[in-house]
């Protein structure tokens, strides 16, 4: 048997060139204890993704750790994906914890942002999910926005001003894969609603 949905809230956020500057403000705009856990694939190498999550810890008092297999998903928790490895969901109880596979829908970015928001549309509630596509370039992200705004999720793309490349927030939205398209500002300011 199956077991429910989680309810639990759930930020995503992928990003690829443009994002590390785009995702530091949006992380530094965050109040402490910020109460849903963020999850983040921003597309790096493996040398790089630790050296990313100690950075995003100088801009906020919550925890930013790098993705590991068993990690518990909670508030509070900033989670950076490992590079080489995606970034998947797996419940226990009624929570997840993260799974990380060499093995995903994608290959040719691991991590890839859309096993993370296609795992986290097949284990959480659509309601519990904010799925934020930022700038960079190809179509990384957009199956899984266009899956989670179809169930009844948010979805927000970074608009074309404020994005270096608008690759894969422009594809989402042709897709009508968008419930809104905001600049970073806008984007702050809806992590912080979504999250009270």
């Amino acid at each position: 048997m199956m077991n429910a949905l989680i309810t639990s809230k759930i930020i995503l956020i992928g990003a690829s060139t443009g994002g590390p500057g785009i995702i530091e403000k949006l992380i530094s705009s965050l109040p402490q204890k910020f109460s849903s856990p963020i999850c983040i694939v921003q597309h790096f190498p493996s040398e790089l993704t630790h050296s990313f999550a100690s950075r995003l810890q100088t801009c906020t008092a919550n925890r930013v750790v790098e993705s590991m297999d068993g990690l518990k998903v909670e508030g509070g928790t900033i989670i950076v994906a490992r590079g080489g490895t995606h970034l998947k969901f797996m419940q226990e109880g009624d929570c997840s914890v993260i799974r990380q596979t060499a093995e995903g829908i994608r290959n040719d970015f691991i991590p890839s942002v859309d096993d993370m928001m296609i795992s986290a549309a097949e284990m959480y509630a659509p309601p519990s999910i904010l799925a934020i596509l930022l700038s960079g370039i190809g179509d990384d992200g957009v199956e899984g926005m266009v899956r989670i705004k179809a169930l009844g999720g948010t979805s927000i793309c970074q608009d074309e001003q404020s994005s270096a490349v608008f690759g894969m927030p422009g594809r989402a939205i042709e897709r009508n894969g968008a419930s809104a398209v905001l600049s970073v500002e806008e984007i702050s300011q809806a992590m912080i609603r979504f999250a009270q």
